[in-house]
């Protein structure tokens, strides 16, 4: 029998969620995984070939879905803490898309923690971040994102009949995942 416990962490782009792990890393053992690099190591595996991040954002997102289902299966321990760094929304192309309930289940989350911060922070972050090819958001518009994060994950949450909580800090994220 496993003896695993699975926590999904969520938030828009930018609000710094793997920053904050990092962190809580300090003061817990658990396995961190990325969403995204689930998605792209799965997509790499299936079509040997390289693919960047920034592309998967521009993929059909059901695909992408299985994609990380599938990675994250194969990715999990059979013990311990694990942490899914990943979001309740999509920022694409076409719009946002919500990250359906289902996903949720089917890695077998027990808990959805989201990490928030004040808008201006993620626009910062955003703007300084060269690294990664974000959409340019006005900071009203991440406050539009961030809410419809916080309903989708309310959603998932009541759906799955599993905890929510939401956290503004580091010291909050940890007593979530204890």
């Amino acid at each position: 029998m496993k003896n695993r416990r699975i926590v999904a962490v969520v938030g828009i782009s930018g609000v710094g969620k793997s920053s904050a792990l990092a962190r809580a890393q300090k003061s817990l053992t658990f396995t961190h995984l990325q969403a995204s690099t689930l998605i792209k190591a799965e997509h790499e595996l299936r079509q040997q070939k390289f693919v960047d991040h920034d592309t998967l954002r521009e993929a059909n997102i059901d695909d992408n879905q299985t994609l990380l289902i599938d990675g994250f299966h194969r990715a999990v321990p059979d013990s311990g803490l694990v942490v899914l760094d990943g979001h309740a929304i999509i920022d694409t192309p076409a719009g946002l898309v919500k990250v359906e309930p289902r996903v949720f289940r089917l890695i077998g989350a027990s808990r959805i923690v989201v990490l928030t911060e004040e808008p201006e922070r993620i626009w910062q972050r955003r703007q300084s971040d060269s690294q990664r090819k974000r959409p340019m958001r006005s900071i009203d518009e991440l406050r539009q994102q961030q809410d419809y994060s916080l309903v989708a994950a309310r959603r998932a949450a009541l759906e799955l009949r599993i905890p929510l909580v939401i956290s503004d800090n580091v010291q909050g994220l940890i007593a979530a995942l204890q």
